[in-house]
């Protein structure tokens, strides 16, 4: 239990306590349907709802701690008798103090702190990297791709207390959004994935994205950068700048740092099955994982090199590393009836996950002497650059036996569609027609900005 008390988070907060004051929740969450007994309930202000509105139903499903609105006070009733046992703190803005909390907080336990950012790869490195460091260290990770304010809030209110590394997800679609998460939760060691066309509605072009990821490096902790050498923006940026920290390259061509020298790809009895093998310090060796793509030797990579700053050895890796278990949506391989595979990346997509899946599919599906599929929702949040981007993945989809495209991406006057594809607006169009199609001897790659559902896809064709 904590030895923190919610007089500290009104303190740290500005606000006003009302009621008992109990011993500060370890949970805290902003959807009332994730309340349990004993939780901590924040009303937050969205574009579509207001959890003021839920604040009532959270206190039903137990919630012990309420951070509200000063001015929602009388309108909930929460200083009647009914709510006496209900601890309260009521601010100006429960964003902002949500994060103020969740700061102070961090000060006090004092963690190191990973930093993960990046256009593609963030949440698979974050999990390879708990996953490396949590045999022999205290570590705290967001159980969910919590890459906001909001998120890294929480993520930090359920850290326990004597918890000797935090990993952060740092998500951003403007400018200044990693730039607050690094103010409020500095990390000692960045990782710097990747570069790539995501989010462009914000960012305008790919150095409009760079420059977002590098706000990550204004943290005042900085202590180690690990990135991807093989992209030409981020090494140019890092050789010219942040020469008082430690940088470290992982990437293909890189021969500072470690060196990716050979990625194998295939499917096993069990799933997907990468093979990646490493050069450092005039050292050859290899992992391997349960990931599905060549792409995520980078991921690998990234997190031995953070995990290695803490101590940990190619030998421990080597075993911690057969045992990883992929996320859902991020590249699990499932096998089905009549030698069918489907390759489950429907969390999200953007052109470089997009290539990267589209490669990966075609190679291990001839390398298995299947057929390739694949059903594909359109990319989110690209801008002026949207036809341009969806015109350059058709563009790489003539390997595929069939392909089925969801969304209105894909029907942009200026795209011409190959002629093994069918595009579809909304997703009840697909629904029935893959539960009539029949895939024996396949891989059928499912991937889509995670707004299009696919997910729903997998269920169904995994599960019937």
């Amino acid at each position: 239990m904590s030895q923190f008390m919610v007089s500290d988070a009104a303190l740290w907060s500005g606000g006003r306590h009302y009621g008992p004051d109990i011993q500060l929740c370890r949970l805290w969450k902003n959807d009332s349907r994730d309340v349990g007994p004993g939780d901590a309930f924040v009303a937050l202000k969205g574009e579509n709802t207001d959890g003021h509105n839920f604040v009532h139903k959270a206190v039903e499903r137990g919630a012990k701690l309420l951070l509200v609105n000063s001015d929602k006070i009388e309108e909930l009733m929460l200083l009647e008798p009914e709510y006496a046992g209900i601890a309260v703190i009521a601010v100006p803005d429960t964003e902002k103090a949500l994060a103020e909390i969740a700061c102070e907080y961090l000060k006090v336990q004092a963690p190191k702190v990973i930093g993960i950012t990046g256009s593609v790869g963030k949440t698979t490195t974050r999990e390879l990297t708990m996953s490396l460091l949590q045999p022999g260290k205290r570590v705290h990770s967001a159980i969910r791709s919590f890459n906001t304010v909001i998120g890294c809030s929480l993520t930090i209110l359920a850290m326990p207390e004597g918890t000797e590394i935090l990993i952060l997800e740092f998500g951003t679609n403007h400018f200044g959004e990693i730039r607050e998460m690094v103010s409020l939760f500095p990390p000692h060691l960045a990782i710097i994935t990747e570069v790539a066309p995501a989010h462009l509605e914000g960012f305008k072009d790919i150095e409009g994205v760079l420059s977002a990821k590098m706000e990550i490096c204004g943290s005042e902790n900085l202590e180690m950068i690990i990135y991807n050498s093989d992209n030409q923006l981020l090494k140019k940026e890092l050789s010219y700048n942040y020469n008082n920290i430690v940088k470290i390259g992982v990437g293909r061509k890189e021969e500072g740092g470690l060196k990716i020298l050979d990625s194998v790809v295939s499917l096993t009895g069990e799933g997907a099955n990468l093979i990646s093998s490493y050069g450092l310090d005039g050292i050859r060796f290899e992992f391997k994982t349960g990931l599905f793509g060549s792409q995520h030797s980078y991921n690998v990579g990234f997190a031995f090199m953070a995990a290695r700053s803490f101590g940990v050895k190619i030998s421990e890796a080597t075993e911690i590393l057969l045992k990883f278990i992929p996320i859902s949506g991020r590249g699990i391989c499932k096998k089905l009836p009549q030698n069918q595979w489907v390759i489950d990346e429907a969390y999200n997509a953007n052109p470089r996950s997009m290539v990267a899946a589209i490669e990966n599919t075609i190679k291990v599906a001839e390398n298995s002497g299947l057929t390739a599929y694949a059903v594909l929702g359109g990319m989110r949040e690209l801008g002026g650059a949207s036809a341009h981007w969806h015109r350059e993945i058709l563009s790489s989809l003539t390997a595929f036996g069939k392909v089925i495209l969801l969304g209105e991406e894909w029907f942009d006057s200026t795209i011409e569609m190959p002629a093994n594809a069918q595009r579809y607006r909304f997703f009840e169009e697909i629904t029935g027609l893959t539960r009539t199609v029949s895939f024996p001897d396949s891989v059928v790659l499912i991937k889509g900005s995670n707004s299009y559902g696919l997910k729903r896809l997998v269920a169904l064709l995994t599960e019937g």
